[in-house]
C-alpha cells in the first residue's frame, strides 16, 4: 500500500512539473510574439512617416483584412526607385495638321520637348509622322489621357525599366572617387619629392577621368528618369479603325463595308493612274500607230504570199485525191 502511494505521489509531482513548464513556455512564446509584432509595427510606421512628411501626403490606415483602400486616387510613382518609362503609341486621325499642332503645344505646356520628328507624305490624303517626345514623368499619365481623347489610339505599350541598382552603384563609385580625390589633394600639398608629386598627379588625372564618366552616366540616368520617352506614330486616315464587332451579322456588315471601300479605292487609284500617265500612254499609242502604218504594206504582201501558197498546196492535193478515189458501182 505504501509503495502504491509513493508511486502515485511521484506521478502527481511529475504531472505538476510538466504542466508548469507548458504554462511558462506558452506565456513566453506569447510575450515574445507580441514584442516582435509591436517592433515590426513601429518600424513600419517610423519608415513611412518621414516619407509622408516630406511629400505632404496622408497615409491611410489599413487593417489586416486589407483595410479601406482609397478609390479613384492616382497612385504616385515610387520615390525610392529609379524607373525609366518608355511608351510606344500607334494612332490615327482625320485632322492630321491640327493634331500635330496639338501635340507640339501640349508637349510644351507639360514642360517637355520634341526630341525628333520624321514626316512622310505619300499623297495629299496619306500622310504620317513618327515623333519622339520627352514628357516629365510626373505629367505622363495626364498627357496620355488627353492624347487618347484627341486621336484614335490603335495600339499602346508601356515599358518601365528599373535602374535603381545601377544608379546607386554609380553614385557610390562617384562618392568614393571624390573622397579619394580630396585625400590626394591633401597629400599633394604635403609632397616634397618630384617623384611623389608626379605619382599623385597621375593618380588624380585618372580619378578625374573616372569622375567625368560616372557624372555623365548619372546625368543620362537623371534625364531618362525625369523625362519619360513617348514614341508616337500617327497616320492620317479617311476612316477611323472601328473596334472588331462581336456578332456574326455585324462582322459580315463590317466586312462588306471594307470590301466596298476597297473596290472604290481600287477604281479611284486606277483612274488616277490613267490620268497621271496619260502623256506617256498617248506617246506609246502614237508609236504603235506609226509602226503599224509603216509595216502595213509588208504585212499585206506577206498575207497575199501565204494565201497563194495555200492555194498551190490545195491544188496539188486535189489530183492525188481524185486518183485515189474508187469508181462508183
Amino acid at each position: 500500500m505504501k509503495r502504491i502511494c509513493k508511486t502515485a505521489l511521484v506521478f502527481g509531482l511529475a504531472l505538476l512539473v510538466l504542466l508548469g513548464l507548458g504554462a511558462c513556455g506558452g506565456s513566453g512564446n506569447g510575450s515574445s510574439g507580441g514584442d516582435k509584432y509591436e517592433t515590426a509595427t513601429a518600424s513600419s510606421a517610423d519608415l513611412a512617416a518621414p516619407d509622408a512628411a516630406e511629400e505632404g501626403e496622408a497615409i491611410p490606415a489599413a487593417g489586416f483584412d486589407g483595410g479601406s483602400e482609397p478609390s479613384g486616387a492616382e497612385i504616385p510613382r515610387p520615390q525610392d526607385r529609379k524607373l525609366i518609362t518608355t511608351v510606344d503609341i500607334q494612332a490615327e486621325t482625320k485632322e492630321y495638321d491640327s493634331f500635330l499642332s496639338w501635340v507640339e503645344e501640349r508637349t510644351a505646356q507639360a514642360g517637355g520637348y520634341v526630341e525628333s520628328s520624321d514626316m512622310y507624305s505619300y499623297n495629299e490624303r496619306e500622310r504620317s509622322c513618327d515623333m519622339t517626345l520627352r514628357i516629365p514623368a510626373d505629367k505622363l499619365s495626364g498627357f496620355l489621357k488627353e492624347m487618347g481623347e484627341s486621336c484614335n489610339i490603335v495600339q499602346r505599350s508601356v515599358k518601365e525599366e528599373d535602374v535603381t541598382l545601377d544608379y546607386v552603384d554609380a553614385e557610390s563609385y562617384r562618392d568614393a572617387l571624390l573622397v579619394e580625390q580630396e585625400r590626394l589633394l591633401e597629400l599633394l600639398k604635403q609632397a616634397v619629392s618630384l617623384e611623389d608629386i608626379m605619382s599623385i598627379e597621375d593618380r588624380l588625372t585618372n580619378i578625374r577621368y573616372q569622375l567625368q564618366n560616372y557624372e555623365s552616366t548619372l546625368r543620362v540616368y537623371d534625364n531618362q528618369i525625369n523625362y519619360s520617352t513617348v514614341h508616337l506614330s500617327v497616320r492620317e486616315v479617311a476612316q477611323l479603325t472601328e473596334p472588331v464587332p462581336e456578332s456574326w451579322g455585324s462582322r459580315a456588315l463590317a466586312g462588306m463595308k471594307d470590301n466596298a471601300r476597297g473596290i472604290g479605292r481600287f477604281f479611284q487609284e486606277l483612274s488616277l493612274l490613267i490620268v497621271t500617265h496619260m502623256p506617256a500612254l498617248i506617246l506609246i499609242g502614237a508609236v504603235i500607230l506609226i509602226v503599224l502604218l509603216a509595216t502595213g504594206k509588208r504585212r499585206k504582201e506577206a498575207r497575199a504570199r501565204r494565201k497563194a501558197q495555200k492555194e498551190l498546196l490545195r491544188s496539188a492535193r486535189e489530183p492525188g485525191m481524185q486518183e485515189g478515189q474508187k469508181p462508183k458501182e
